[in-house]
């Protein structure tokens, strides 16, 4: 697909034009996320979190503006968390998704602190959490185990109702486990802290090629910089009804519309 964005260098490659309009440019609030551990690296494990963060955001006006994928290492999860804290801003909003479990590879509190300039220390009401659900259980809270309650100094710490599992917080930066269903419930239970103007969309079809409609989409484009306009063909096997869709975006209702019906004008071939 080819997203266009009006004023950007279109003598390279479609796929360096992928900065959008609503990637943060107008001043809303951004937001990144940290996908840790050796396993996604390596293909081993497959990443359900990010598309689910990414609709989240997008569903309660965030820009979810950077995505990384970093091994179980404390100094480039540290460096990365930095990098991205600079490009999101003091009011925006870091993920990170995996490391916080009881072996020696998760090391995602110790990054996050060295990453902020603190250190880790038992929280005690984790513990205190932590002591009633493994007895439950019929298992102890043993040393290994007790790693998952050393948490950044000084962090805040939310909790999830039916869960032991603590959500802290440094400077905007929420530190959640990897695990799906986990993930999802800790940060639906918090959504209400993540909102910012809403997004709109539309979407429009042809059967022109993207080929046949670039200059003219191009022109679009440049002629409305408020709207992301995205054009994706369809690779389907089972059902040929369009041949490419164009999908756009804005925090403008009227910009959306405006831009429609200049696509709908220039581009006889194309239906809603």
């Amino acid at each position: 697909s080819w997203p266009w964005r009006a004023g950007a260098d279109r003598r390279g490659a479609p796929d360096q034009h992928a900065s959008s309009a609503l990637g943060g440019e107008l001043g809303y609030r951004k937001a990144a996320v940290v996908l840790i551990g050796n396993e996604l690296l390596r293909g081993h494990v497959a990443d359900a979190n990010l598309p689910w963060l990414a609709k989240m955001l997008y569903s309660r006006g965030i820009d979810l503006v950077r995505a990384e994928v970093v091994p179980d290492d404390t100094s480039d999860i540290a460096n990365t968390l930095l990098a991205l804290k600079e490009r999101v801003g003091e009011d925006g909003f870091i993920f990170t998704s995996g490391g916080i479990g009881p072996t020696h590879d998760d090391v995602t509190y110790e990054a996050v602190a060295k990453a902020f300039g603190t250190t880790t220390a038992v929280h005690e009401e984790t513990v205190q959490r932590m002591l009633k659900y493994f007895a439950k259980q019929g298992k102890e809270l043993n040393e290994a185990r007790m790693r998952m309650a050393r948490l950044p100094k000084d962090c805040d710490v939310l909790y999830t109702s039916g869960l032991w599992v603590p959500l802290a917080v440094v400077q905007g930066c929420y530190i959640l486990p990897g695990i799906p269903h986990l993930f999802q419930k800790m940060l639906t239970a918090q959504e209400e802290r993540f909102r910012g103007p809403s997004n709109f969309s539309d979407v429009i079809f042809t059967n022109d090629g993207e080929g046949d409609i670039a200059k003219t989409l191009t022109e679009i484009a440049d002629a409305y910089p408020s709207v992301d306009i995205g054009s994706y063909p369809n690779t389907s096997k089972d059902s040929r009804t369009y041949t490419t869709k164009f999908v756009l975006h804005s925090r403008q209702e009227d910009a959306i519309a405006q831009a429609s019906k200049a696509i709908l004008d220039r581009i006889p071939s194309c239906w809603k």
